[in-house]
């Protein structure tokens, strides 16, 4: 592990916006074991992380999706939000928290976020080679005093991720290798949160306002390996915009580290 000298300190912005959607779309979306909690809210993040030190100060845009869910495990169930799918501009990032955490990740283009803090505006966009598949804007936003320091994402319980690596087959025939749940959620009786990243030593700045955001749906000619997960995002209906916000934040680098991802048993294998 590296010393908090030698991690230095990362920086971030992190834009989200949550809306309301059709829970029956929502359903389909759902791995074995899964169903939805309360109200079917959508919440996307696109975000930037910069002066990475596990990447020699580099750093890399992100677009996640998550919503809230109940997951029955073998022996545990959690509430929470499921995240299906997360974008990130790095291969390294990709690699590292696919296989070893269990991310469901895939590789885009991010541009810059453009944020203009005295006119409380903020966008930024993700594509892949020339095709732009999303785009998000925030307008009208204000500072709040003494923000909570906490990550935007659809609130409360355990961030739940699906890990699932086909198993090495003709034709595809048998099935996965693997096919779990991953999260930092703590194992039962051990209490509390197991999640190592301690926001109490960052320093953060939120600000609250409108948004909106766009999914630009694709051909297979435009996206062959993903067009089908992009339009299936798409078709999630934007019935009613919730919220909007963005979190600018700083902090040791080695706070970040994200070691603390575990397996959840899921009732057959």
């Amino acid at each position: 592990m590296w010393t908090p000298e030698e991690a230095g300190r990362m920086n971030a912005q992190w834009m989200k916006v949550s809306y309301r959607t059709d829970p029956a779309k929502l359903e389909k979306l759902l791995p074995a074991g899964f169903s939805l909690r309360g109200e079917p809210i959508v919440s996307v993040s696109c975000a930037w992380f910069k002066n990475l030190y596990w990447l020699a100060g580099r750093g890399y845009g992100i677009l996640s999706v998550d919503f809230p869910v109940t997951y029955q495990g073998k022996s545990e169930r959690h509430d929470g939000a499921l995240c299906p799918i997360i974008w990130e501009g790095s291969p390294d990032a990709i690699m590292t928290g696919r296989e070893e955490l269990g991310f469901p990740k895939m590789f885009a283009r991010f541009s810059d976020i453009e944020w203009d803090e005295v006119a409380g505006g903020a966008s930024c966009y993700a594509a892949w080679f020339e095709h732009r598949f999303f785009d998000i804007e925030l307008i009208e936003l204000t500072e709040e005093v003494n923000p909570e320091k906490k990550l935007p994402g659809s609130g409360g319980g355990a961030q739940m991720y699906y890990k699932y690596m086909p198993r090495t087959s003709i034709g595809g025939r048998e099935g996965a290798d693997i096919a779990y749940v991953t999260s930092s959620a703590a194992a039962p009786g051990t209490g509390g949160s197991v999640a190592n990243i301690n926001f109490d030593e960052f320093d953060f700045r939120r600000w609250t306002g409108k948004g909106v955001v766009n999914w630009h749906r694709a051909t297979w000619e435009q996206l062959p390996l993903s067009f089908h997960i992009v339009n299936g995002i798409a078709d999630l209906d934007i019935l009613e915009y919730i919220d909007a916000e963005m979190v600018e934040f700083s902090g040791p680098g080695i706070g970040v580290a994200m070691n603390s991802q575990r397996a959840i048993e899921p009732v057959a294998i």
